[in-house]
C-alpha cells in the first residue's frame, strides 16, 4: 500500500468516527434542549399557579390519552426531583429556584455541546477536502500507471 493510500485510510478513518461522533452529540444536544423546554413549561406553570394564589382547576394525564379533572389546593410546597427517583418537599420558591438552576446548567451544556459541534465539523469538512484531494491523487495515479501498461 502506497504512502498515499494509507493517509487517505487514516483520513477516511478519522472522518467515520468524527461523523459519529457528530452525530452522537447532535442527538444529545436534541435531548438537552427537550428537557429544557420541559423545564420551562413546569417554571411557566408555577409562576401561573402563583398568580391564582392556589386555586387552580385542571386536567392530569392519567395515561393512555387519558386525564382526570383536579383541583390544585395548596401551593405552599411541592415535590421536587433530586435524582435516582427520589423526591424532596421543597417550598414553592425553592422548586422554582431549582428548576431554574437546573435548566442554567441545561442551557450551559448545551453551548458546550454546540461549541464542540462546531470544532468537530470544522474537522470533518477539512477531511471531506482531503479525502477527496487524496481520492482524486489515487485515481490520477491509477490511471497513469494503467495507460502506461501493456495492453492498454
Amino acid at each position: 500500500m502506497s504512502s498515499l493510500e494509507e493517509r487517505f485510510g487514516r483520513a477516511l478513518g478519522e472522518l467515520q468516527v468524527l461523523e459519529r461522533f457528530i452525530s452522537e452529540l447532535q442527538t444529545r444536544i436534541s435531548t438537552l434542549r427537550a428537557f429544557t423546554a420541559e423545564y420551562d413549561s413546569a417554571i411557566n406553570f408555577i409562576e401561573e399557579l402563583k398568580k391564582t394564589d392556589g386555586k387552580m382547576r385542571l386536567l392530569v394525564p392519567i395515561g393512555a390519552g387519558n386525564y382526570v379533572h383536579a383541583n390544585i389546593t395548596d401551593v405552599t410546597r411541592m415535590e421536587v426531583s433530586i435524582g435516582a427517583g427520589v423526591v424532596m418537599t421543597k417550598s414553592v420558591e425553592e422548586s422554582l429556584e431549582l428548576m431554574k438552576k437546573r435548566k442554567e446548567n441545561l442551557l450551559k451544556a448545551i453551548e458546550e455541546n454546540e461549541s464542540q459541534l462546531v470544532q468537530y465539523a470544522q474537522r470533518a469538512s477539512e477531511l471531506r477536502r482531503l479525502v477527496e484531494a487524496l481520492a482524486a491523487k489515487i485515481k490520477e495515479k491509477m490511471a497513469e500507471s494503467g495507460s502506461e501498461s501493456p495492453g492498454t
